[in-house]
Parts: structure tokens; sequence; C-alpha cells
């Protein structure tokens, strides 16, 4: 198991070497929003912000903006990407914001990569308001695409990382008292990919097959969960 230091030097080694260009673009966030049915005027906390794009992109909802991450090189971009929301260097384990802080919570694609996903989801539900969104994006173990290739997870999976099926990311969020509103298909990746990239016809051929996969491919092969929770009653 490794140790919270080796995990922060591993994150501020990726960001040293790619910085913004570490994670998804910008205009891939505003989707998450969305589903959270995020609103102007309100608080959201991003845990684990990274490049702070989706921060950005809830700036300009009209939103009051935070974020934390336990890397410090991640906090240097997510400043530079997004000036006006206030982000610190902080593990999802151990927020320093009071209870019942934050009407919209977030974590993508990073509650798999904590030493205590349960403690981290306590501590997500304490800083936020009993009416509270949350989003949270979690890997699927069951991922089609895995079961053809030797890959077991993701580059972070060198570092520390979970997989886990809908079911038992479920059995896990409601372990820890918080409501399923929805479940949704982290789509992105379908969306970037490029059918006439190349003039080849068999790559041409080859791109379509994949959108084409990608775009009918049930929930349950799927790259990507994004819940919706809120707290349990």
């Amino acid at each position: 198991m490794p140790s919270a230091k080796d995990i922060k030097d591993w994150y501020n080694d990726m960001y040293a070497k790619s910085g913004a260009e570490s994670m998804r673009p910008f205009e891939a966030y505003s989707v998450f929003l969305e589903f959270m049915g995020a609103e102007s005027g309100k608080k959201h906390l991003d845990v684990s912000c990274g490049t702070g794009y989706l921060l950005l992109a809830s700036t300009k909802a009209g939103l009051e903006t935070y974020g934390v991450d336990i890397s410090e090189e991640a906090v240097k971009v997510a400043k530079s990407v997004t000036p006006e929301s206030k982000i610190e260097v902080c593990p999802g384990e151990d927020l320093k914001f009071d209870d019942g802080t934050f009407d919209f919570v977030s974590c993508l694609g990073s509650l798999e990569h904590f030493l205590d996903m349960s403690k981290g989801l306590q501590e997500m539900k304490r800083v936020a308001k009993d009416s509270a969104r949350f989003c949270i994006v979690v890997p699927n173990s069951r991922f089609i695409y895995w079961k053809f290739t030797s890959d077991t997870g993701t580059e972070q999976q060198d570092i520390n990382e979970t997989l886990m099926t809908d079911k038992q990311w479920r059995e896990l969020f409601v372990k820890n008292d918080f409501e399923i509103i929805g479940v949704h298909q982290d789509k992105w990746f379908m969306k970037r990919i490029r059918i006439f990239v190349s003039a080849n016809p068999f790559k041409i051929i080859k791109n379509a097959m994949i959108k084409l996969i990608w775009s009918f491919l049930p929930l349950d092969w799927t790259y990507q969960f994004i819940y919706i929770m809120r707290k349990a009653k």
C-alpha cells in the first residue's frame, strides 16, 4: 500500500510534466455542472480539483468556487487556470472547511485513488449542506475495452487505484449514507474520437466503428460512472 507521500509525489511529477494538459480539456466539464443542476450564486467545492477546469466552468456559470488537491503542482496549475477560485493543498480525507458549507461538491476521477475512500466520502458529506448535490466520477472494473486488452485500469494504477462495478460503487455510497439520484455514462471519450482524422479508409472505418460502439455501449460496460447524489434522509 502506498503512503500519502507516495501519492502526492506521483501526482506532483505528473502535473509538473504535463501542466494543464494533464487531464481532459476545458470544454469537457460543463456537463458535470448540468448533471448537478449547479446554480449561480451557490458555493461549489471540487475535491481533487486537478487542472481546475471544472472550477473555471463553475466560476463562469456564476458560482463561488473552492478547490483542494493533494498535489502542490496541481494547485499551481489550477490557480493559474482559474485565479478567481479559492484553491488549497489538502487531502480529500481531511477537508479544512466548516460543516455544511457547500451547495455542490464534486470529485471527478479521484475517489478511486484515495487511501481511505469512506473517510473521503464522509468528509465531502460533512462540509456539504443538507440540500447539497454531489457529482462523483469513478471507473468501472467491467469496462469492455479492458476485457480485450492487458490493461487493468488507467496509468494511475501505478500508484493507487480501486476499480469496482456499478453495484459495488452503489454499495459503498449507500454505506456512507448517500442517496443516488442518477447514474450517467462519461461520454467524453466517445466525443473526442474523430472519424476523419486520417485519409486512410481503414482508419476511417475503424474510428467510425469505435464511435458507434461507444454510442450504444450499455452502462454496465462503460468506462466511468457519473453518480449524482444527495445526503440520505
